[in-house]
């Protein structure tokens, strides 16, 4: 399963258009990920992709505005650990961690998905030493829930995050920076042995 994140602060094209594109390669889910908005900004945008992403039958989910997910019916949020206290009443419950002792108490704390990272360095968090597929295969082994590696994920380490026990990626600057998301996203699924989507 491939998630693509969103980052219009390095978005190749404008934002919307960006995203369309990205979309079209038909991603299994779409996190809008544009923190630094207002509540107000960010509900406005998100309605936006929502619609983008209905028209391509691309999952959609909000990231860290649970306000907004709640206001739109959405049945998913994605949230930093910190905040998974406050998103109880949504089915599917999507949790950051940076650590195995995040990863346990996100699972007993009611979260359905786990999002891991960084794995690999990566330009979002410059600086950051990636924690490495061996840490990343002791949170898998380690819960009882999906979790998803995110963090400098490309064609050529793919397979190994899956091979660690991961249910699938997220792609971040991969996607916003290209010229052609299908292509990429082709690689991708190519390098992960994967010709169709996985379901959540």
């Amino acid at each position: 399963m491939i998630i693509a994140v969103t980052d219009r602060k390095i978005s190749r094209s404008e934002f919307l258009t960006q995203t369309e594109l990205i979309a079209s390669a038909r991603p299994d889910m779409l996190i809008l990920r544009e923190k630094d908005l207002t509540e107000e900004e960010y509900g406005r945008l998100a309605a936006e992709c929502s619609r983008i992403c209905d028209r391509h039958n691309v999952k959609f989910c909000i990231n860290s505005f649970v306000n907004v997910a709640a206001a739109m019916g959405s049945e998913r949020v994605q949230v930093p650990f910190g905040l998974l206290a406050g998103t109880k009443g949504f089915r599917e419950r999507w949790a950051s961690v940076h650590s195995l002792n995040e990863a346990f108490e996100a699972e007993r704390m009611g979260a359905t998905h786990l999002i891991y990272g960084n794995v690999f360095e990566t330009s979002c968090k410059p600086g950051a030493e990636g924690k490495g597929i061996a840490e990343l295969k002791r949170v898998c082994d380690s819960v009882n829930i999906p979790v998803f590696a995110i963090g400098g994920i490309s064609e050529d380490n793919i397979r190994a995050a899956m091979d660690a026990g991961c249910r699938g990626v997220c792609i971040r600057s991969l996607l916003m920076e290209a010229a052609g998301p299908r292509a990429v996203m082709d690689g991708l699924r190519k390098r992960m042995g994967a010709g169709a989507p996985f379901k959540i």
